[in-house]
């Protein structure tokens, strides 16, 4: 072999190994880089500074998440200092946020007994739960300060301090004679403690206007009510649950009480607040506020009080069951062009007289007699196919009255239907009245309405009896010193 074949021979050998050798060689990867993903949701505001000493518990902040996606369902997670006990979120998680909306928090933490003085952060995260790798940072930033020494007198007779204690600082406050005074537009922080705890307050009332009580904030672990009474402690309205604070998103989750009531007269009216099941603790706490709205020169109609217990009856099939005998008190004509629709079971040859009674309901101002303001009904009595017209009244027959009232004695055993309705459809939620069915005795000759209101409810307004001893009100003007009701 001549020196050109080897040259040759050891270029091929080297070509060879190198070959061997790259494709021996690991590859490696070729990862694209990855998109980078949207955050389409905040927080508002992103962080918030609050205060606290060593020990103290129940300190509250709020945010609102921001969705500015899809719709989609959230979940919020903390990251706590170290020995801090876990965050508690009103509401609950997951929770759907609509698209373009808005949902408030509330965030409850306590401050451990052995916190050193200094700055702790508190890292909240909202994720969406389609895409948990995506957060948003709200930061709670927590200044404790030093605990507030215990100054211990010398030498001093031992004093006995109770282990569990519940205050709130309105304490005591359960019962109407201990009621603590609310005014409109300022929120009050309550606590119900301890089991089967109580809360009453009491306000002054401007007749005509429409007022709202609310409990904005609510521990997670209660379920509060609220009642609303006048100064007889006659109730005026109740309610458990109010869902519909945004009616454009009604949340049936949504535990926390609310009234709106147009106030009926001058007076001094009562809250009562209490746990639905009866319980209570240290850290069962909410927010109470009371809102006054101008009733302006025509009172608009409240809702909650233009419906009453028997609605909805506006039409022969929504008609409600009268029976005989039986009085259906404080029904009202509301809102303009309300009909208020009955059936009863009537027996051929039987003397039944059907009527209304305005005269519990005329107000304090006596102008035409007994009449109601507003109030002038009419009766149509239909047969049991609910449209054939038996019989109509505007104003009981031979009475000083705006009332109605029509006799009826039926050929034909069955269900027959009455409706009643306003004089030009005028409605409102003063417009009130009794509807009273009567199943005459034989040979009765009084069988009609009494020249005398039916006893019962007091009118409007409420005046007690001249033998009643009325509950004032503990006005407080030495936030010190509160002076024990007299009677």
């Amino acid at each position: 072999m001549n020196i050109s074949s080897r040259t040759r021979n050891v270029l091929v050998a080297a070509w060879t190994t190198l070959l061997i050798l790259l494709l021996a060689r690991p590859q490696i990867p070729v990862t694209a880089a990855p998109f980078a993903q949207v955050i389409d949701f905040s927080w508002i505001p992103t962080s918030v500074s609050t205060s606290g000493q060593p020990g103290q518990i129940s300190l509250a902040v709020n945010a609102s998440l921001q969705n500015r996606g899809a719709a989609d369902s959230f979940g919020v997670s903390a990251t706590m200092p170290s020995g801090w006990s876990a965050l508690t979120i009103s509401p609950g998680q997951p929770i759907n946020i609509p698209s373009n909306a808005t949902q408030n928090f509330t965030f409850f933490f306590d401050i451990p007994t052995s916190a050193a003085p200094g700055t702790y952060t508190i890292d909240v995260f909202a994720f969406r739960t389609s895409t948990p790798s995506v957060t948003s940072l709200f930061r709670i930033i927590v200044q404790v300060a030093q605990a507030t020494p215990t100054v211990t007198a010398t030498p001093l007779p031992p004093t006995v301090t109770p282990a569990f204690t519940c205050s709130d600082g309105f304490e005591p406050d359960n019962n109407p004679a201990q009621a603590k005074r609310i005014d409109v537009q300022i929120p009050q922080e309550h606590v119900i403690c301890p089991t089967g705890d109580e809360d009453w307050l009491y306000f002054g009332g401007v007749g005509g206007k429409v007022y709202t009580i609310d409990v904005p904030v609510m521990r997670p672990g209660i379920d509060l009510s609220l009642e609303l009474l006048d100064s007889q402690l006659n109730r005026v309205a109740f309610n458990d649950d109010f869902y519909n604070r945004d009616p454009a998103n009604p949340n049936p989750g949504d535990t926390r009480p609310r009234i709106t009531v147009r106030i009926p007269a001058d007076g001094i009216y009562y809250i009562k607040v209490r746990d639905t099941a009866g319980r209570g603790g240290v850290d069962y706490s909410y927010v109470i506020v009371l809102l006054d709205e101008s009733s302006g020169p025509t009172p608009a109609t409240a809702e909650s009080v233009c419906l009453d217990a028997f609605e909805p009856d506006g039409l022969p099939e929504q008609a409600r069951l009268i029976t005989s005998n039986e009085v259906q008190e404080n029904r009202r004509l509301c809102p303009t062009g309300d009909a208020d629709w009955v059936t009863f079971f009537a027996k051929a040859g039987k003397r039944y007289v059907i009527y209304t009674d305005t005269r519990r309901y005329r107000g304090s101002n006596t102008v035409n007699n007994d009449t109601q303001a507003g109030a002038d009904t009419v009766l149509v009595l239909a047969d049991r196919d609910g449209v054939s017209i038996l019989d109509i009244n505007d104003d009981v027959p031979g009475g000083n009255t705006l009332d109605s009232q029509i006799e009826f004695t039926p050929s034909v055993d069955g269900f027959y239907f009455v409706q009643v309705k306003n004089v030009g459809d005028i409605g409102n939620q003063f417009v009130r009245y009794d509807l009273v069915l009567l199943l005459c005795l034989p040979g009765q000759t009084d069988c009609r309405r009494p020249a005398s209101p039916l006893p019962g409810q007091p009118g409007n307004p409420v005046v007690p009896p001249a033998t009643s001893t009325p509950i004032r009100a503990p006005w407080v003007t030495d936030p010190i010193n509160t002076p024990t009701p007299t009677p």
